[in-house]
């Protein structure tokens, strides 16, 4: 958020557009086939027809995303994660497609040879297959499906398919809920946090594994190195990848490095502040050559490089360390989830927002609706925190009637350290009103409005190390 351009985002009106037209279109005009219908009867079996049978899709692996526009998120709706499943089910039945390994797929036991592994789907996407749905101008909705080609960074001419018309009311709850889109974590789109660090090490143990299994090795003695790094989260990280290895009988892990054959070393590129990009290579010992095709890579989201601090002290963010928002979803909960009464009234549960921040000082939810125009979740939209130092979880109850209003508001949740930073936040933060409260929207001229988000801009733009902010559309 450095640049200005990320800035003016919060300066712009929530305005939904048209979509440009892509492809075969259906409606849900009188005889004609819902949404569901649509993807079962055509959009499945296209995707699944062109991935199996194509020359140039035919054995490359392919995950399924949300899209705003031409940009991957991070997040992903109900209604999309639900066509997601159904295009998959397709997929998966169909010969000659893979669907790489994702980190949240958790294996049922962990083998004890190479050769149990199932390393089909280990390697990196070659394709993204991208649904994006966008409001029309006369009231409609419409979902568009696109492929883009993750090598050639563009998208497949042709490849396209489109549908628009009315969506039920289950499918407008359901795109009103929001998600962190665990399939993508791990890559540059969503990074593993810093306290993932246990997830981060299966993802690449499971990537190292299906690639010595590539290699057919019998015998491997793995060194792990932490002598080229005093970064203790990378120490750690190497740590709990050679523990994964050791269990299988091909592959042992020793402290001798003269009892080793194999050397593992990682390395911590910094892509831009905050976000690490780190590899974990394989080389024969004493050789200075990597193993060829034995080395992969993932992004760590990281306050800053820590220095180990002893084996039994706590390693903690140093006071200049960025604040980082590590999740942000919008969903429904009942009575389950502990918030409130309320929701034992409502069958289909209260619309929550749920946030975890790390290293924050002071935190603002605001929504942005177009017609509505500026309120903060606090007070009576407050359900309590869970905080821990500098790092903890929040939730915020979000006002029903929004969402059957025509308002299509925007939620941002911005993230602060630091006294001065703070200070300034809390200020902007007493002229909202809360969208709980009676005086909800109260701020509705558009000069009031460009004045305050102008001031919320200038307060990024002066501190760029120490303030942070996500935003989630609704729906």
């Amino acid at each position: 958020m450095q640049q200005r351009s990320r800035h003016s985002l919060l300066l712009a009106m929530i305005v939904v557009l048209a979509a440009c037209s892509h492809g075969p279109q259906r409606s849900t005009q009188a005889g004609q086939s819902s949404l569901q219908d649509w993807v079962d009867t055509e959009l499945s079996g296209y995707v699944a027809e062109q991935f199996s049978q194509h020359p140039r899709f035919k054995g490359e692996p392919v995950i399924i995303v949300r899209l705003e526009g031409d940009d991957i998120q991070p997040d992903i709706d109900g209604l999309t994660r639900g066509l997601r499943d159904q295009v998959m089910d397709s997929l998966l039945t169909a010969p000659g497609v893979l669907v790489p390994w994702q980190p949240q797929q958790r294996q049922a036991e962990h083998h004890r040879r190479l050769d149990q592994l199932q390393c089909g789907r280990q390697r990196d996407a070659s394709y993204f297959i991208g649904i994006e749905t966008t409001r029309t101008l006369n009231g409609q909705f419409r979902v568009s499906m696109r492929v883009l080609d993750v090598r050639a960074g563009e998208w497949v001419s042709g490849f396209t398919r489109q549908w628009s018309g009315d969506l039920t009311a289950s499918e407008m709850r359901a795109l009103q809920t929001r998600r962190t889109d665990e399939s993508l974590r791990g890559l540059r789109v969503l990074p593993f946090s810093s306290g993932q660090a246990d997830l981060a090490a299966t993802y690449l143990a499971n990537n190292l594994s299906c690639l010595l299994r590539r290699q057919d090795v019998e015998d491997v003695r793995i060194k792990v190195d932490l002598g080229n790094t005093d970064d203790a989260r990378l120490r750690t990280l190497l740590g709990l990848i050679g523990n994964n290895l050791s269990r299988y009988s091909e592959v042992q892990v020793t402290d001798a490095r003269q009892q080793a054959n194999t050397i593992l070393r990682g390395e911590l590129h910094s892509i831009q502040p905050n976000l690490f990009q780190v590899w974990v290579i394989l080389q024969p010992r004493d050789s200075g050559l990597h193993l060829s095709g034995v080395d992969t890579a993932t992004y760590l989201r990281v306050a800053s490089p820590v220095k180990d601090q002893g084996e039994h002290r706590m390693v903690r963010d140093p006071p200049e360390s960025t604040p980082a928002i590590a999740r942000m979803e919008l969903v429904r909960r009942t009575n389950g989830g502990g918030y409130t009464a309320d929701c034992e009234r409502n069958a289909q549960g209260c619309p929550v927002l749920e946030l975890d921040v790390e290293s924050a000082d002071a935190v603002l939810v605001i929504a942005h609706g177009i017609k509505v125009g500026l309120s903060q979740l606090s007070g009576r939209c407050n359900l309590g925190n869970r905080l821990s130092g500098a790092s903890g979880s929040y939730a915020f109850r979000y006002p029903e009637a929004r969402f059957s209003a025509s308002d299509w508001p925007t939620l941002y949740a911005v993230a602060v350290r630091g006294d001065d930073s703070s200070r300034q936040l809390k200020r902007l933060q007493r002229e909202l009103p809360d969208a709980c409260g009676a005086n909800a929207g109260q701020i509705v001229e558009a000069d009031q409005h460009e004045r305050w988000l102008q001031q919320l801009d200038r307060l990024l733009a002066i501190h760029p190390l120490q303030a942070v902010w996500a935003a989630r559309r609704i729906p």
